[in-house]
């Protein structure tokens, strides 16, 4: 079957279009040669045509470049030798490019031995053609044609080496960096940073830890392919000297190395269980976020005492700072979030969570056949203070009101602010009006008592209004309006008051 040009390697080209040229070029001359009737002349003629374009054949049908390469230098060996030894030491210098073009075509130290072999022959068959001062100068142009192609072939064998491990590395930093962008989850990003450090350095066992939000302990971020029982072990860990590699590390912001862990099994309890999962050499790398703070460590472990390498080094600070941007895509990810569904002032759920609670809750309650109540709070001396005692005043009073509407309710009910003085409280399951009675009796005796402002005995009390789901309202909006109307009655009838939603309709009925 036919195989195009799409998708070919570079060496496939090359080799494809050295042979494909060479049989063009070489065929008008092969017919000359045979229309002259020399038979030596024709015999080398077409054992150069036909293997070059078998050759050429061969590449392009079956793609086996190694093999077809093999074969299209030992063409060029062995024309290059019967040409000789038809046509005479004339053609002795075409066994230069031969040397060089061995080395592209053969591994480099088969090419070496065949480079020698064409070299003995050659001299052997032509050395009574040349003269005592030529023929040691050109057995030392072959010998150092040879050498330096062997030299350089070796160096281009390593650097295309180094060149496939950073194109491996990249590829690598590529999908890690993919999977950042479509996943922020740490849970699938560290998995696959461990797992790409592991491949890279077989011997080597990974593991990443975080640093907790009040920065004094470590939890686990990955640790796939070690123990366990080891994983729960260092999980939660103090940071600190003398605690380990890793809360040395994120305590100094500098890399730890334990290069025995055995010799610190007697003295230190992480060593301990180290020397338990079979560890024998650990380095941490602390994760330095980009305002400088530490965000968490690599830890790299060994079975056996090992003596770490520069490119190992190297290595980890590329990936460290693939987890940097992981683990900051998550924070700001988390920011982000927390500024769009959170009052800042008093961390409390704003409108938009809210609705999202509360669209959940409906749906539960409809479900299990159960009330649900809504109470809309207005703090009622709200804006004398703001006005008499200034905004920080204000403020101090609305983060003092959040956390005693909080203490008030239960764990499964939501509080949130909606906007400067207005709270709401949604009471989740309620099946009986004296429970939503008692709670809002609470709530307007608890944010009756003063606040302390400069010293001052300030008070604020709240005016509520009661909305009931499925009695009052079925949606979200009549719902907020209902109690909002509710609220406002209060306030109307002296503030400090709890007023529940009635349906006018229902009084004019009555």
């Amino acid at each position: 079957m036919t195989v195009k040009m799409k998708n070919r390697s570079l060496e496939e080209i090359i080799l494809l279009a050295i042979t494909g040229s060479a049989t063009l070029i070489l065929f008008p001359f092969f017919i000359l040669t045979f229309l002259g009737d020399d038979k030596a002349h024709i015999l080398v003629d077409f054992i150069a045509v036909s293997g070059i374009f078998i050759t050429f054949l061969g590449v392009w049908f079956t793609r086996k470049i190694k093999l077809f390469s093999g074969l299209f230098a030992i063409v060029a060996q062995v024309t290059i030798i019967l040409a000789i030894y038809f046509k005479g030491a004339a053609l002795i210098y075409w066994v230069f490019p031969i040397i060089i073009a061995s080395f592209y075509l053969l591994p480099t130290v088969i090419a070496g031995l065949f480079n020698a072999v064409l070299i003995i022959i050659v001299c052997l068959m032509t050395y009574e053609q040349f003269d005592s001062f030529t023929l040691p100068r050109i057995i030392a142009a072959f010998l150092v044609t040879n050498a330096f192609s062997l030299i350089f072939s070796v160096f281009m064998q390593n650097k295309n080496r180094q060149l496939m491990a950073k194109g491996k590395i990249n590829h690598l930093h590529t999908k890690i960096l993919e999977l950042i962008v479509k996943s922020n989850e740490l849970s699938k990003v560290l998995p696959a940073i461990t797992q790409a450090i592991e491949n890279e350095i077989p011997e080597a066992m990974c593991g990443i830890l975080l640093i907790d939000k009040k920065g004094e302990s470590l939890s686990l971020g990955a640790a796939p392919k070690l123990p366990e029982f080891y994983n729960k072990g260092v999980d939660g860990s103090p940071i600190g000297p003398g605690m380990g590699p890793c809360s040395e590390a994120a305590y100094t912001g500098k890399r730890v190395i334990v290069s025995d862990i055995a010799a610190q099994a007697n003295s230190i309890a992480w060593a301990k269980l180290a020397q338990k999962a079979g560890l024998a050499t650990c380095w941490s790398e602390p994760i330095i976020g980009n305002q400088g703070n530490v965000l968490g460590t690599f830890c790299i472990y060994y079975n056996k005492v090992t003596t770490l390498k520069n490119s190992e080094f190297k290595l980890i600070k590329q990936f460290v700072n693939l987890a940097r941007i992981a683990i900051e895509r998550q924070r700001a990810d988390q920011i982000i979030w927390q500024q769009a569904h959170y009052d800042s002032l008093t961390n409390l759920p704003n409108r938009n969570l809210l609705h999202e609670h509360l669209a959940n809750s409906i749906a539960n309650a409809q479900r299990d056949s159960k009330q649900l109540a809504i109470a809309m709070l207005d703090l009622d001396n709200f804006k004398g203070v703001n006005d008499t005692l200034g905004h920080e005043a204000g403020d101090t009073v609305l983060v003092e009101c959040a956390k005693r509407i909080t203490s008030c309710i239960r764990n499964n009910d939501i509080a949130a602010r909606l906007g400067g003085d207005e709270f709401i409280v949604v009471f989740i399951g309620t099946t009986l009006p004296e429970d939503v009675k008692h709670v809002a009796k609470k709530l307007s005796e608890t944010l009756a008592q003063p606040y302390k402002l400069a010293g001052k005995d300030v008070f604020c009390t709240a005016s509520i209004g009661i909305a009931l789901f499925p009695k009052d309202a079925q949606s979200i909006d009549a719902l907020f309006r209902n109690a909002d109307q509710a609220m406002y009655t209060a306030k109307t009838k002296g503030r400090n008051a709890i007023h529940y939603f009635v349906d006018e309709s229902d009084l004019n009925n009555d």
